[in-house]
């Protein structure tokens, strides 16, 4: 047995200095070439756009309070639904607003039988002055001339004067009386108003919230910390609004001054939107009719908004709700032609997108890229630089690898494949 396990030793000691023998005993066996995919750019007519996200906003959103107090008697709509303008929505018991109506009705009639009473007796007070003025005309003249005594005429200015103030004593209850009426008038009036506050309608067309009370319950109305009801919100057009940094603010500026933005209407520039459904699709179609009158300082960017319409269509509810979250893009000029590469053809290093080019000798040549905007998965490609050179735009003859990336070393040799 020792001498079989010393032949196998000897054996394996041969075989071994074997696998070190030939012509270059330290040289190491060259790694294959990897393997990767190459592709041709592709020359698309591609419309250039900035982009955005954002949310929806209505135009107009109401809180549905009470203008008057009251028990809750019956609310008059199915929530979530649609309403129309002036549309009724609650009522509040009239009952009590009902008696205070009554009651200034009473007091008007009440103040315009006053005043009427106080117009006869100005009658009789004017009769009495014509008659007491002319007697103290005629003692006034007879007692000048020694036909009447000092009595008589002092009764004759006594009367005369009684009546006077009877006269302007009756005429000021006239004026009182006038402005009980008003008064009344007033109190009428605002007992109409309460009585038409238990009716509370929509005051715009749009959609209305949650019951937030239920019927039974005391509604505190008026002003200060009143009773919400509930909500409606405008759907018939929605805004869209989104922040942009400073550099596209000054894009979409640039491209208006230049024409290269076709505005509908002055201050309206063109938008497009899509929502999560869509995709990567843009399907919705609108107008930016809103830029903030500064930039955050904070944050460096500046609120825009854009509106769309939103109409209702033959079967289910409208496209855009209040709150959506929403993608917008403003196209930039006109169509024109780009180069564009599959996406994944492109690496970043440190923020610095590049791609990998093919040469005449199998190598792979590094070029930093300026990228422009995505669509369908493609990426255009605006201009490519060399590590030692300067920019140019990229061709149609050019290889480009677009799978196997992570295998490429900047010189290195590649077995590229279609």
């Amino acid at each position: 047995m020792r001498s079989i396990t010393f032949l196998a030793l000897c054996a394996a000691s041969a075989a071994l200095a074997g696998c070190g023998g030939g012509p270059n005993p330290g040289a190491k066996a060259e790694m294959p070439a990897p393997v990767v995919t190459v592709g041709n750019p592709v020359e698309r007519t591609i419309t250039r756009y900035e982009f955005a996200t954002g949310r929806t906003e209505p135009l107009e959103q109401v809180e549905i309070r009470a203008r008057v107090s009251g028990y809750l008697k019956a609310l008059k709509f199915e929530p979530g639904r649609e309403v129309k303008k002036d549309q009724p929505l609650v009522e509040i018991d009239p009952e009590p607003y009902k008696a205070d109506l009554a009651k200034a009705k009473a007091s008007q009639e009440t103040a315009t039988a006053d005043k009427a009473a106080a117009e006869a007796e100005l009658i009789r007070a004017d009769a009495k002055y014509v008659t007491a003025k002319n007697e103290w005309e005629r003692q006034e003249k007879a007692f000048k001339q020694g036909g009447s005594s000092a009595k008589e005429y002092d009764k004759a200015k006594g009367d005369y004067d009684e009546s006077n103030a009877n006269v302007k004593a009756n005429q000021a209850k006239i004026r009182q009386a006038s402005a009980k009426i008003d008064e009344a008038k007033a109190a009428v009036r605002t007992a109409e108003l309460n009585l038409g506050f238990c009716t509370i309608t929509a005051p715009i067309d749009g959609i209305v919230g949650d019951r937030l009370v239920t019927e039974g319950n005391l509604i505190v109305g008026g002003a200060g910390n009143t009773t919400l009801l509930t909500t409606i919100v405008a759907v018939e057009k929605m805004d869209i609004a989104f922040d942009v940094d400073e550099n596209t603010v000054q894009r979409i500026q640039a491209a208006v001054r230049e024409k290269k933005i076709v505005m509908p209407s002055p201050g309206e520039v063109p938008a497009e939107a899509g929502l999560a459904v869509h995709g990567t699709d843009y399907p919705l179609h609108g107008k930016i009719n809103f830029y903030d009158n500064k930039l955050d300082p904070k944050t460096g960017t500046m609120r825009m908004k854009a509106r769309f319409d939103n109409p209702l269509p033959a079967t289910g509810k409208r496209t855009l709700s209040a709150g959506m979250f929403a993608r917008v893009r403003v196209p930039i000029g006109t169509p024109s032609k780009a180069m564009m590469v599959p996406e994944s053809a492109l690496g970043s290093d440190q923020g610095i997108r590049f791609l990998y080019l093919v040469d005449g000798e199998n190598k792979a040549i590094r070029y930093d890229a300026q990228v422009g905007m995505l669509e369908n998965g493609q990426r255009v490609i605006e201009s490519i630089t060399p590590s030692k050179g300067s920019p140019r735009p990229l061709t149609p003859d050019d290889r480009v690898i677009v799978n196997g990336l992570l295998r490429v070393r900047p010189g290195a040799t590649v077995e590229p494949k279609k």
